[in-house]
């Protein structure tokens, strides 16, 4: 029997608000935070305005849905997940958050799922390194080291 080349691997399919989705792998999740108590920071941009203390490090919560909208995000619920990222292979996991909308949730996801990034918001081809279809909704999945860099803090 030939050998399969049919991969499939796991995400976490995220809701940044109430319409905007993206994924992150499977691993990179690593804590979802109900009602997270958030710190303001003064003169940081709207879309990373706040962080929170999560086991003793203070964390950037990053709003992803307000850097794409240019705007502030009103939720009915705010959740906050923290996700590991490595800046390079081998290097030691680094950590930040993400608000969400609501509670993640698992997704297979195959080769055959690929797609385009959505056209808008624009700011997809930034924050994104590939896209998947669920259904016929394209999901981007999350470039969270470069998230998480100084650059786009």
């Amino acid at each position: 029997m030939p050998e399969s080349t049919h991969r499939e691997s796991v995400a976490w399919v995220l809701m940044l608000d109430s319409q905007l989705r993206a994924a992150v792998g499977e691993r990179e999740l690593v804590h979802l935070i109900e009602a997270p108590m958030l710190l303001e920071v003064p003169l940081s941009p709207s879309y990373c305005r706040q962080v929170l203390v999560w086991n003793n490090t203070v964390l950037p919560a990053m709003d992803v849905a307000a850097w794409l909208r240019g705007q502030p995000v009103q939720r009915q619920q705010t959740l906050a997940g923290v996700f590991a990222h490595q800046t390079r292979p081998g290097a030691t996991p680094e950590y930040g958050a993400l608000l969400l909308a609501g509670i993640p949730t698992r997704a297979p996801v195959a080769d055959d799922q690929a797609c385009a990034l959505p056209k808008q918001p624009s700011g997809w081809r930034t924050l994104a390194v590939s896209c998947f279809k669920q259904g016929t909704q394209p999901i981007p999945i999350l470039d969270l080291p470069y998230i998480f860099s100084s650059g786009l803090l």
